[in-house]
């Protein structure tokens, strides 16, 4: 309940967001009306809401009404056995034939009731597939949000790199100038301020391309005006027990290998039904006129009502049912090995994300504090290659370990935010997102 009141307040909101920004709940608002996968999902929803009733569980009766009226022209030629003898051309015959008429199957082997909870299921799996559909929304729509947060950070770090690696060029060609520099560092220095800068057009051009594919999540046209948030902000887990019980009641994949378990036993009900007798209630009205231009009855007229009671007992049919119900068996074993199955794979899943997530915790914890030490690092490393003290291939390897610290830090905080979203879609708990 307390994700579907997430779901149901994301879905009340507003549409719109500023064009110049975009927050993850934005997306997440959008994405979860517009999004073609989830709309499609929504509309299968009501299908099985349609579908799911007793006339088409086969409860009801069926009624129709017929009606047949003809026209001809006969020849006539009869002997009678009084001795007369008619003959006539061109006799108009007419009949006319109407009637209303009923049935209704009173009992078939208790089959209307196993259909019936069959569509009442196949109506539940349309509810987990759309929950299933719109947690992998979700998904998709943090981790690709969260990515490009993550690219942007990196391009921060990319564009301070070359201010530090064009001071490193400045400085190394003003010591080759005045004499106490070679011309080699000029050099390195020039290519590693020409990589860093073909990096700064590759990240943005992957950030572009992001950005694209987010909209596309969003069901909306492509799109990279927008701008995304500066920070990736990391919730705490429960322990791995609590989310592993959460995971059992609640991953729609689960839930849906207990329902095709549930459609097959009443499948087999409904198979089953094919052994027992059918007992059908009939009632009809009709009327029937007929007039004859010759012959010995030219009119005749009758209407009334008609009950009748059919029973049907099936005795033979070539053991067909029987072999049926022996694939239905069949069919839910294997369904049982799918649900373990499914169990097996969604827990080795969340273990997995949870060792991750909190892996990502202890690096990032790590990193910031290698981050420190890193900037400190290149400030005296700076001041030192001012003074002559050490080379720029030092100072160099100095700031490669300063960017490398940034890049380590950000992609532990996306690894993090990942791992943490995929807990999330695995145990369909995605308020907290």
């Amino acid at each position: 309940m307390k994700t579907f009141s997430f779901i149901f307040f994301l879905f009340i909101c507003s549409n719109s967001f500023a064009q110049d920004s975009l927050t993850v709940e934005d997306a997440l608002k959008y994405a979860i009306n517009h999004n073609y996968g989830i709309t499609i999902s929504r509309n299968s929803i009501e299908i099985g809401q349609i579908n799911n009733n007793w006339a088409n569980a086969g409860a009801y009766p069926t009624i129709g009404l017929t009606a047949n009226k003809s026209i001809g022209s006969n020849n006539v030629v009869q002997k009678l056995n009084s001795g007369a003898d008619i003959t006539r051309n061109g006799s108009i015959t007419q009949n006319l034939n109407a009637g209303l008429g009923g049935s209704w199957v009173v009992f078939n082997g208790f089959k209307t009731f196993a259909t019936k909870r069959r569509l009442e299921e196949l109506e539940r799996m349309g509810q987990y597939t759309f929950r299933k559909t719109l947690n992998e929304t979700v998904y998709n729509v943090i981790t690709a949000y969260f990515n490009i947060v993550k690219l942007k950070e990196q391009l921060k770090a990319t564009i301070e790199q070359i201010q530090l690696y064009q001071d490193r060029y400045q400085l190394a060609d003003l010591k080759f100038n005045i004499g106490s520099g070679a011309k080699f560092e000029v050099l390195q220095a020039g290519v590693d301020l020409n990589e860093q800068k073909a990096n700064q057009l590759n990240i943005q051009n992957q950030i572009n391309i992001l950005k694209s594919n987010l909209y596309d999540l969003m069901g909306r046209t492509a799109d990279t005006s927008y701008k995304v948030s500066d920070t990736i902000v990391i919730h705490p887990l429960p322990d791995l027990a609590s989310i592993q019980n959460k995971m059992q009641n609640q991953n729609p994949d689960v839930l849906l290998a207990n329902s095709n378990l549930a459609v097959l036993f009443q499948t087999k009900k409904e198979i089953n039904a094919e052994r027992l007798p059918v007992v059908t209630l009939n009632a009809n009205y009709n009327f029937v006129r007929n007039s004859n231009g010759a012959g010995l009855t030219l009119y005749n007229r009758s209407y009334g009502p008609v009950v009748a009671l059919g029973v049907v007992v099936p005795i033979f049919n070539g053991g067909v049912v029987r072999r049926q119900l022996k694939v239905a068996d069949i069919n839910i074993k294997n369904q049982n090995v799918t649900i373990e199955q499914t169990r097996n794979t969604v827990n080795t899943a969340l273990t997995n994300a949870f060792i991750n997530y909190q892996n990502a915790l202890d690096i990032v914890a790590l990193e910031k504090t290698n981050l420190a030490l890193a900037a400190e690092n290149i400030a005296i490393a700076s001041q030192r290659f001012k003074l002559l003290n050490i080379t720029s291939i030092e100072l160099r390897q100095v700031q490669i370990s300063y960017y490398d610290a940034k890049t380590t830090l950000f992609n532990a905080l996306y690894q993090a935010k990942l791992a943490e979203a995929e807990v999330a879609l695995l145990t369909a708990d995605i308020s907290n997102l």
